[in-house]
């Protein structure tokens, strides 16, 4: 497997949270600063699946009015940096898909589902996304700025990818986040078997 290959189903991110008093418009100035290729507001609905038949895996539905992806990723309670990342493109004109999708998933036995909300601002580079979004599940709210490579060669030029774009953005990598956003916002909520199942991927 060449190295394109084997970056292919990969999500190899970073993530920063941000506290209520951070300086949002100034970190958009220095982001519009490096020129951006294209860049969006959204408003994004993911719903998770946590599965009996998939114990390593979860399944997400996200559906913004703009895209409409099925989603099978990996989950880390160590470091959520590279993750297993695998996206069925879905058709947007239908509309939203979320019921058909949780009646395909019932087969393989839906031991959770539940829905995040995010309020999301994306700014498309030729080697990175920046996302800045606010993400809420019940009264649980968390603010994060999210850097992911595109189209990287390797994982090792992924990491040097973000690190350059964090040394531009003023971001500091010590600081940044090793959980996902199941870990901050939904692991808390679950009943017993399922935390001790989701913290253990």
């Amino acid at each position: 497997m060449s190295e394109v290959e084997s970056t292919r189903f990969l999500e190899i991110e970073h993530k920063f949270i941000v506290t209520e008093d951070f300086d949002v418009p100034g970190f958009f100035a220095r982001v519009r600063a490096q020129h951006p290729q294209k860049e969006y507001e959204t408003r994004v609905a993911d719903t998770y699946y946590l599965l009996k038949a998939v114990p390593h895996l979860v399944y997400r539905h996200r559906f913004d009015g703009l895209i409409q992806h099925l989603t099978a990723k990996s989950v880390s309670s160590q470091d959520s940096e590279t993750r297993t990342e695998i996206n069925l493109e879905l058709n947007v004109p239908v509309g939203d898909q979320g019921e058909a999708i949780a009646a395909f998933l019932t087969p393989f036995g839906i031991e959770w589902s539940g829905s995040l909300q995010k309020d999301v601002q994306v700014f498309y580079f030729d080697n990175v996304e920046i996302v800045y979004y606010r993400a809420t599940f019940g009264e649980r709210i968390v603010t994060c700025i999210e850097l992911e490579a595109r189209f990287p060669d390797s994982i090792n030029s992924a990491r040097n990818v973000l690190e350059n774009w964090e040394l531009r953005l003023g971001l500091v990598p010590s600081k940044r986040s090793h959980l996902s956003l199941l870990h901050l916002l939904v692991l808390e909520t679950l009943p017993i078997k399922l935390k001790e199942k989701l913290a253990s991927m």
